[in-house]
């Protein structure tokens, strides 16, 4: 006989890094730099060694360093931006896991945000071009103009959720983020699976543990409060 109570997750909601924790855009950015310099100075790189430093800058940041040319540069910064909205979304990856992951945390009824750097047009585009969109609650994108910060964007998540921070958990990768969100009065966990996570840093070794934390709590991965500063 079965008692008839609804298993309730440890937590009601989830806010995901979409840019460090969800989609690798790595490949991407390779691919969008070397077809630009093969097109514009028909010069063949390997951009492999550059995405570490230059990954996340702007693109006229590792132009600067490969064209001497402005007018170059300038041509390359247009085809830069053309081809990453294009070609280079086919690009794209997910971390490994991350699909099942998503999956058994909306089975749980835990509702599924995200947060980008990127205007929303680009960060929904390639949340569809991984397929990651089917899973989201909401999607918090960086107005044009304005700086990258948590805050605002987390913050526009749990008011579309309607729940307080305390039932949410956050799960990112730079350490001023996780700390950001700490901030607020969520639990909030580093993604260690992420290339932008400092080494040996990540709270969560893997996207299936981030989904046994939100269903059964800290402990289902051997942390404590105190991990969250509690």
């Amino acid at each position: 006989m079965t008692s008839g109570r609804t298993f309730e997750p440890a937590y009601r909601a989830v806010i995901f890094d979409l840019d460090e924790a969800l989609i690798d855009s790595r490949p991407a950015w390779r691919y969008t730099l070397e077809e630009t310099l093969m097109s514009v100075a028909n010069r063949r790189i390997d951009a492999q060694p550059l995405i570490e430093e230059y990954h996340r800058r702007p693109w006229r940041d590792s132009l600067a360093i490969l064209l001497d040319d402005a007018g170059d540069q300038r041509r390359a910064l247009e085809l830069c931006q053309r081809i990453e909205g294009r070609s280079a979304m086919k690009r794209l990856l997910v971390f490994d896991g991350t699909g099942m992951a998503l999956d058994d945390i909306r089975a749980a009824r835990v509702e599924i945000g995200a947060i980008s750097r990127l205007p929303h047009a680009v960060a929904l585009k390639q949340a569809q071009a991984t397929g990651v969109d089917r899973f989201l609650t909401v999607l918090s994108a960086t107005p044009e103009g304005e700086e990258w910060a948590v805050g605002p964007r987390a913050s526009e998540c749990l008011a579309y959720f309607g729940r307080e921070a305390e039932a949410c958990l956050f799960v990112g990768a730079d350490e001023r983020d996780v700390e950001a969100a700490r901030g607020m009065g969520m639990v909030a966990l580093a993604a260690g699976w992420s290339p932008a996570a400092e080494a040996g840093s990540g709270e969560l070794a893997s996207p299936a543990e981030a989904a046994k934390v939100l269903l059964w709590g800290l402990g289902a991965v051997g942390l404590s409060p105190a991990t969250n500063g509690g």
